[in-house]
């Protein structure tokens, strides 16, 4: 990092490494510190009266002793008694801790609360998605894996429609009722996979492979069904028959989502919730409900499940 080097700028607090305070932070630290060189970061976010200001922020590595002795270090500290002491571990830390819901505990502490409270969260949801798959599974479903085979970019870099689209469609006991792949480019359009069969003919196989049937769906069902009717050919699906997906603040209800939650790894770094690879074809996704909805001994009819099962909770 040299002196000349331009300062960097942070949207949030969070986003800010650690090596890298305000120059309030250093005076607080025990044994206090001041900066050593230049400012080397600007942070733009909420002040403690929840304003936004934008703060100046000084490498920690570049930072000095103030020119307080020891002896008078330490009859400070007799004189006024600042929150160091973590309530969780104990660790007598080197900057004050602030209060979060009457308790002043460390970082890691907090972070390994965050953890505990998520693992919490996600054992109520798996319970739900457990209900929800069971109810789905008692249904006519059909379970639908969408693969699109995208065509180049024009030279300007703008999307052009995709080439293709593969459909996998299997009942609810895994069954394969239908895997297609239908041309999705116009006829004057080179690149489509030449075994792709025509518009009508997919449009056909993917409508009564659905029909009546609720639909689970993993991919792009819509960009197909809306390519194939712009090509002349709709689908009319019943749209009274998609499984909803409930995009809420807390839990979204797209099925990738879901399988998200129902595996329920957190990033033991972020605590966040990791994204698991995708099942990748349409009886591997029947498999996973499978999975979601437990042994077949549990409760299927419970009111929970309906109401959920309607509201895409």
């Amino acid at each position: 990092m040299t002196d000349g080097a331009r300062p960097a700028e942070y949207d949030r607090w969070s986003d800010v490494p650690a090596g890298l305070v305000t120059q309030t932070r250093l005076a607080d630290a025990d044994p206090p510190r001041r900066p050593g060189g230049p400012v080397r970061a600007y942070v733009r976010d909420a002040n403690w009266r929840g304003k936004k200001e934008t703060f100046a922020l000084y490498a920690v590595a570049e930072s000095v002793p103030t020119a307080a002795s020891g002896r008078q270090l330490a009859a400070a500290a007799q004189r006024r008694a600042v929150g160091r002491a973590c309530e969780g571990c104990g660790a007598p830390c080197q900057l004050p801790l602030p209060e979060v819901e009457g308790r002043r505990v460390c970082g890691a502490c907090r972070h390994r609360a965050r953890l505990v409270e998520m693992q919490e969260l996600l054992a109520v949801r798996r319970a739900e998605l457990g209900r929800w798959a069971r109810e789905l599974l008692a249904d006519r479903l059909a379970v639908v894996w969408v693969e699109l085979t995208a065509a180049e970019p024009t030279g300007s870099g703008r999307a052009r429609p995709p080439l293709a689209g593969r459909v996998q469609v299997v009942d609810e006991t895994g069954r394969a009722l239908e895997t297609v792949l239908v041309r999705l480019a116009g006829p004057r359009t080179q690149g489509a996979p030449a075994d792709a069969v025509p518009y009508g003919e997919g449009a056909g196989r993917i409508a009564r492979a659905l029909q009546g049937r609720r639909r689970l769906v993993w991919g792009p069902l819509g960009t197909v069904t809306d390519r194939l009717a712009e090509l002349g050919h709709p689908t009319d699906l019943d749209r009274a028959l998609e499984v909803p997906a409930d995009h809420g603040p807390v839990w979204p209800g797209d099925v990738a989502s879901r399988y998200a939650q129902w595996r329920g790894e957190l990033d033991p770094a972020t605590a966040r919730l990791r994204t698991p690879w995708p099942p990748g074809s349409a009886d591997r996704l029947w498999y996973v409900l499978t999975q979601m909805a437990g042994p077949a001994s549990e409760d299927s009819s419970g009111t929970a499940a309906d109401g959920e099962a309607q509201h895409g909770g």
